[in-house]
């Protein structure tokens, strides 16, 4: 069976295309949900060769339904999780905690491949600052993401109409007003690298459309290994369907 994983977040919903051939699953690419339908015909997958996993934070119910009409099958993570534990990973937050960094934590928390303690930044429509060790997920941190930002300054009369250029990180004290917000942003990497010293950890793993920001931030703070995977949340969801769910 293909398999189309689906990261319906906040904003820009996509799907993953993972394309059976040899006995294993091969990803292809990450398309934005809008092209999925012509896509599959381009494929010629079908609701007999095809499954669907979804990850939702914002309900795009029109755009599924689409599919589900048609006889696709969708597996739900919000049906598998339950609270305290999520397939035998500790879980040490509350129920609210989102399936986008419920199931990547799982991923980085359950492959060998990944040496914890870690932590995982996802710099999306927000920034979540998530930390893995090996008892599991242990918390985070939820903050504004690069775009959503500069409106954090909206009701400040001298401050909304500024133009912040948030796409390097200077580590010197500010002494314009421009810098002196945009540097403050430098503020969640300095509470990232917090914890990680708190923690012992010197393994970043990160993804999301602004992850070079954190590739420049992170290393004035302390020396550490970064990774970037801007496809982490359907690997994620491969690995968990294929161990979890179904095997392929």
């Amino acid at each position: 069976m293909n398999l189309v994983t689906l990261d319906f977040g906040n904003s820009h919903p996509h799907a993953g295309l993972f394309e059976y051939k040899n006995s294993t699953l091969e990803f292809l690419e990450t398309i934005p949900l809008s092209k999925l339908k012509n896509k599959l015909a381009e494929l010629s997958w079908t609701c007999h060769d095809t499954q669907f996993v979804l990850s939702q934070v914002k309900a795009y119910d029109d755009e599924l339904n689409v599919f589900v009409d048609e006889g696709f099958v969708v597996t739900r993570l919000r049906d598998y999780w339950r609270g305290s534990r999520f397939a035998g990973m500790p879980v040490d937050y509350a129920h609210s905690l989102g399936e986008d960094r419920l199931i990547q934590a799982f991923y980085l928390f359950k492959n060998k491949k990944f040496n914890k303690p870690l932590c995982l930044i996802d710099a999306g429509t927000y920034t979540t600052i998530d930390f893995i060790t090996e008892n599991g997920f242990v918390g985070g941190y939820i903050a504004p993401g690069i775009a959503a930002y500069p409106s954090v300054y909206s009701r400040g009369e001298n401050l909304k109409t500024r133009e912040l250029d948030l796409s390097s990180f200077n580590n010197e004290l500010p002494h314009q007003t421009e810098l002196a917000m945009s540097d403050t942003y430098g503020a969640y990497a300095s509470l990232a690298s917090f914890w990680a010293q708190k923690l012992k950890i010197r393994s970043f793993i990160l993804t999301g459309g602004s992850a070079s920001y954190w590739e420049k931030s992170l290393p004035a703070f302390m020396d550490c290994d970064l990774q970037n995977d801007p496809n982490l949340i359907h690997y994620a969801l491969y690995y968990w369907y294929s161990t979890q769910i179904q095997v392929l």
